[in-house]
């Protein structure tokens, strides 16, 4: 979805029309449940919210800044929302119920078994990372947000986002190595 496009459907919502919103949530809402994810790490509260990340923005469209990029202002509710909600319960589970639920509907069973080995080897992986590597890994590829977008999310300089992710990709790809051998 375009910055355009996305404006369009803050108007929408900004004058009650759900269709606004009923886009957005079709462009993001994936993304939006594994940024929060990521964070809470239990599929049961990211799913939770991201049902009241949907609510939220509906409520607070009007805040929306034009020009501002619509994924980052996006990324850093939904990551607000996901930190709050850690505070409040002092800390996430991990959760593989959902996950493990949705692979068995697959009807090749060597393809669920590749699945799952692929899906724990890689929150395995994951898990190694310190927070900040994964939530920059996860910015990055779940959000498709560029360096700029999440070093002002984070509050540091591009240099180091960058790098840090070029790091943390490096030690993902030796982690998966060693886990092939």
């Amino acid at each position: 979805m375009t910055d355009l496009q996305f404006e369009s459907c803050i108007r929408l919502m900004i004058e009650k029309d759900r269709n606004g919103l009923k886009d957005i949530y079709t462009a993001y809402a994936k993304q939006i449940y594994r940024v929060i994810l990521g964070i809470v790490r239990s599929a049961q509260d990211a799913e939770d919210i991201t049902s009241e990340f949907f609510l939220k923005i509906w409520e607070s469209a009007a805040s929306y800044k034009s020009g501002s990029g619509h994924k980052r202002w996006l990324t850093v509710i939904a990551r607000n929302m996901a930190l709050d909600h850690l505070r409040k319960n002092k800390g996430g589970t991990v959760s593989l119920d959902d996950d493990e639920q949705t692979l068995n509907e697959t009807a090749d069973n060597t393809s669920v078994e590749e699945s799952v080995t692929a899906k724990v080897t890689l929150d395995k992986a994951l898990s190694m990372l310190t927070e900040i590597e994964r939530q920059t890994v996860e910015l990055k590829l779940a959000m498709d947000l560029t360096f700029r977008e999440i070093a002002d999310m984070l509050g540091e300089p591009m240099g180091t986002t960058a790098w840090r992710y070029r790091q943390a990709v490096l030690k993902l790809r030796k982690i998966m190595e060693e886990e092939q051998l």
